[in-house]
């Protein structure tokens, strides 16, 4: 059995954020030498997701808008403010929640060392507390 890891940084652009690393999660399941397993995608951060759907434009706007009415920023919330590395401060429990709603990965089968995913699939890392430069952590395990 192989197992196979790698750390890497995706950059958000925006407050909310999704972000396709489809293409990156195949290139580092290309690089593991794993024929035959499964893929983890793993987000570092509390305020992040990861998520598996369509790519589509207009959903992609839909699942932010659903997420911002299901957990409104300004609710309240006692996690609210915080001061960040570089002396900002932040209020965002919000991000915190609609991370919990997401799941902070997923995993996806390995198969002839492609991942398994339906042809209008994309996997996205959803930022909701951007925009920042964003870890990940893809492990590949198989044969």
């Amino acid at each position: 059995m192989k197992i196979y890891g790698e750390y890497v940084k995706v950059e958000t652009r925006r407050g909310e954020d999704l972000v396709d690393i489809t293409d990156l999660v195949s290139e580092i399941v290309g690089r593991s030498g794993v024929s035959d397993g499964m893929v983890t995608i793993y987000t570092m951060h509390t305020t992040t997701g990861i998520v598996v759907n369509e790519g589509e434009e207009g959903l992609t706007k839909d699942i932010v808008r659903f997420l911002s009415k299901l957990v409104p920023e300004n609710g309240e919330y006692m996690h609210h403010h915080f001061f960040r590395e570089d002396g900002r401060m932040a209020v965002n429990a919000w991000a915190h929640l609609r991370s919990i709603l997401t799941g902070m990965h997923t995993s996806l089968p390995v198969s002839d060392r492609r991942i398994v995913i339906g042809m209008r699939q994309r996997v996205f890392l959803i930022d909701f507390d951007g925009p920042q430069a964003r870890s990940i952590y893809v492990q590949v395990i198989g044969i």
